[in-house]
């Protein structure tokens, strides 16, 4: 096998430990190995003849003391016989163990595939790394795999040697000892250096031929078989090894901590939490710093379930009564704000401490380091170091933390991004599409929920009720659209029978049959009876009749009389839709009233996001034979805010003005329609504030409580109403109805049409009128206005004013 190249064989063990299942059946390393510093002299021989600048004399020197000296000439059975000879042995280790590093190099020499040092600098004897028969716990590995690792390195040795083939085992050694200061585990990576260790073989070495090689190497954790085929009495190790560790603690501690940072329990449960402080304290040398870290995702979500779920911080924890505005002053507030670190050095020395500082205080805290924890370039939490004693932690500490800031911002984020799935699972399952505004309600009704299951108590979502908010209400409705929409069923049906009419003519003459007669009655009486009115079931029996007895003769007389076909054919053409009737003016009412609709809907939604600026607010719509709409404002709406009357004002203002603009632009768009309706506008004041509870079953906000049914009565029953003592509508095409129940909404309500006036929306005198009283509701009253449609205003809301500034520019105090 010697002819074969060395490239032929090359596997690289990435990873070995107790989960790869390895079966080696011995319970002690399988190989002969003596210690000798026979391939040492040999070394010292090669170099006296082969390099001319080497100290000659030193090294004739350093030979005869070895050969006087015969006990370590040999192989040396128990090493205690060193320690006779450490003098000597100092010489022969001098180029191994150069005299410039002696103090601070951790070097040691060893029996080969043996963790025991025979000579080693006097930093490694300080650390004892190599103390003791049982190195499996320094190395923090099971006796069984560590056994694994050693014969499976012996047998790459024997592999490269004898067949040439090249299988490195690409896995470190780490020990792992304690700091006699700190107490912390420090770690260090040994490098192996076998020089100096040679194997040999007992009698002839076997052929393996490149096949059953390959077969080994690829079953690399059956060291049983591998005995097999290479039986271990066969091979003989000798010489030493040597050792050389380096400090790794910082890379190791940091890959510990990338590992456990994936583990989804490590940031929130205290185990993962303990684990995660003590690496902390391993990778800054500081065994008595604090760990803290609190997820913030928005500022505006500082004071909700949401944001503390995932607090674990030095003061900011899941139940303290720490709010927003103690941030303000405080040394966390660049942190939140800015994305800034900080470090305290000393917090007694600060002069003005807020109530955030004093709380570390208490708890003993001195000195701290605050960081952002940021993801995608947002700020989603912060991480708190803490210590007791002053200047502990300072700016150079700094320089470690950015190495695991952005593992603790992608596992806060992953913590955010399953809480956030958790929550939405919660209410789309239980809720439905929810408005911004409230969302944080939603949010702390689903938490609130997954504690109470963490806790198995009963998983009843709770209810969802918002007090003293007021309502606005408004709609623009399509004028007389049921009669409208009876005209164009109407008129496509007169129109179908004319053309079912005409195909009977065209045949008539030629096909002299009495019930042609008859069915040119039928249609006449069909025609005669709709002419004026459309009854409900009138389309049904017409389309009917044509399908059942008129249109099933058509192929009939096509083949009777061929002069027909203009006639038939003009009929099929006229029904050629997946309606299959005519459809020509229903067409033309539902595509004009679908872009009414259209154009109220998509400029009361642009609107209504720029209103939100005047006010966050809550608001629905809905789309029927016009547009309605709900405005909810109020401080129980906003997880946090100052409501003040003069929010409400410039909404009802913004609403009127708003209003006057969908006037102006209906009348605009009514010269592009097929059909051109006309709409009519209603707004409903109610003074005095309600609650709302979200109803499970019908997925929607609706009134609660007795007291303020009344409001959604008159909603559902207003847009029909007349004015008392007269058959006159109250809603009229060109006018906007302002319905009221008590007199100061009146005289709010007159102040703003006063405004209104002056910048040109309405035109001439405000009508007081009074509302004929409904089912269950008496004594509305309303204030009726002329929309100006006709006159440019002198603000152009196309061109870039905007409503929103115009309300704030009205003096409604």
């Amino acid at each position: 096998m010697s002819n074969n190249p060395q490239g032929n064989f090359h596997e690289t063990v990435v990873s070995i430990s107790s989960s790869d299942h390895v079966k080696l059946s011995v319970d002690d390393f399988p190989f002969k190995t003596t210690l000798s510093l026979a391939p040492l002299i040999s070394y010292w021989e090669e170099k006296l003849q082969n390099d001319p600048n080497c100290n000659a004399d030193r090294i004739r020197d350093l030979i005869t003391l070895l050969r006087n000296t015969p006990e370590l000439m040999g192989s040396i059975e128990e090493i205690t016989i060193v320690d006779k000879h450490l003098d000597t042995l100092d010489v022969l280790m001098g180029d191994i163990f150069p005299g410039a590093l002696w103090e601070n190099d951790i070097k040691a020499v060893s029996v080969p595939f043996r963790f025991q040092s025979f000579y080693a600098t006097p930093k490694l004897e300080e650390l004892g790394l190599l103390e003791g028969t049982d190195s499996s716990e320094r190395l923090e590995l099971d006796r069984k795999t560590l056994l694994f690792r050693l014969t499976l390195q012996a047998y790459t040795i024997i592999l490269a040697k004898f067949y040439k083939a090249n299988f490195v085992v690409n896995e470190p050694f780490v020990f792992t000892t304690h700091d006699k200061f700190t107490g912390l585990p420090r770690h260090y990576k040994v490098d192996v250096d076998l020089k100096f260790m040679e194997v040999k073989a007992k009698g002839e070495v076997k052929p393996l031929k490149a096949q059953q090689i390959n077969y080994l190497i690829n079953r690399y954790n059956n060291l049983d078989r591998w005995m097999e085929l290479l039986p271990p009495d066969n091979f003989e190790f000798s010489g030493f090894a040597i050792f050389d560790f380096t400090d790794v603690t910082m890379e190791q501690t940091i890959s510990s901590l990338r590992y456990d940072l994936l583990d989804k329990d490590s940031v929130s449960t205290r185990e993962g939490f303990t684990s995660l402080q003590q690496k902390l304290r391993v990778l800054f040398g500081l065994p008595g710093i604090q760990l803290g870290f609190a997820s913030c995702p928005n500022l505006r979500e500082f004071d909700t379930s949401y944001a503390r779920r995932i607090w674990s911080g030095l003061i900011l924890t899941q139940d303290c009564d720490l709010s927003l505005s103690d941030l303000k002053g405080s040394i966390y507030e660049p942190v939140m704000k800015q994305g800034n670190t900080v470090v305290v050095e000393d917090l007694k020395v600060l002069h003005h401490p807020t109530r955030m500082e004093q709380k570390l205080l208490e708890m003993g805290i001195r000195n701290l380091i605050i960081a952002p924890l940021e993801y995608e370039g947002t700020t989603i939490g912060l991480m708190e170091l803490a210590s007791p004693i002053p200047g502990e932690l300072n700016a150079l500490s700094t320089i470690k933390l950015k190495e695991i800031l952005p593992l603790f911002a992608l596992a806060m984020n992953r913590s955010l991004e399953e809480l956030r799935s958790s929550i939405q699972s919660i209410i789309k399952e239980k809720y439905t599409a929810i408005h911004p505004i409230v969302e944080w309600r939603f949010t702390k009704a689903a938490i609130n929920l997954l504690e109470r299951m963490e806790r198995n108590n009963s998983p009843e979502i709770e209810p969802i009720i918002f007090r003293d908010i007021y309502p606005l209400y408004g709609s623009s409705d399509i004028r007389s659209s049921a009669s409208e929409r009876n005209k164009a069923i109407q008129g496509d049906l007169l129109e179908q029978l004319v053309l079912a009419k005409e195909v009977i003519l065209a045949v008539k003459d030629k096909m002299p049959l009495a019930i042609l007669d008859e069915l040119l009655f039928k249609i006449d009486n069909l025609s005669l009876s709709i002419l004026h009115e459309l009854s409900s079931g009138d389309e049904v029996l017409i389309l009917d009749f044509l399908r059942s007895e008129i249109e099933l003769l058509f192929d009939y007389f096509l083949r009777k009389e061929p002069s027909a076909e203009p006639a038939v054919q003009a009929y099929r053409s006229a029904i050629n839709n997946p309606y299959k009737a005519v459809y020509n003016k229903r067409r033309a009412y539902e595509e004009s009233l679908f872009m009414i609709n259209e154009t109220i809907s998509s400029f009361l939604d642009r609107e209504e996001e720029k209103a939100q600026q005047i006010f966050p607010h809550y608001f629905e719509k809905y789309k029927t034979d016009g547009v309605e709409y709900n405005i909810y404002i109020g401080a129980s709406l906003l997880n946090s805010g100052d409501f003040q009357p003069i929010y409400l004002k410039n909404m009802r203002l913004w609403q009127l003005m708003l209003t006057c603009e969908i006037a102006r632009r209906i009348q605009k768009l009514r010269a592009s329609l097929k059909l051109p309706l006309e709409i009519t506008q209603l707004i409903l004041v109610h003074a005095d504030p309600i609650s709302i509870r979200y109803r499970l079953d019908e997925k929607k906000f609706d009134v609660d409580g007795a007291n303020n049914i009344s409001y959604e009565i008159i909603k559902k029953r207003i847009d029909k109403a007349n004015i008392l003592g007269s058959e006159e509508r109250l809603t009229q095409p060109g006018k906007i109805a302002i319905v009221y129940t008590q007199q100061k909404a009146m005289q709010e309500y007159l102040r703003y049409l006063e405004f209104l006036r002056a910048e040109g929306y309405t035109e001439g005198e405000v009508e007081h009128l009074e509302v004929e009283d409904l089912q269950g509701v008496q004594g509305l009253k309303a204030l009726r206005v002329t929309v100006n449609l006709k006159e440019e205003l002198r603000h152009n809301i196309d061109a870039g004013d905007e409503l929103l500034s115009i309300a704030r520019s009205a003096s409604l105090n």
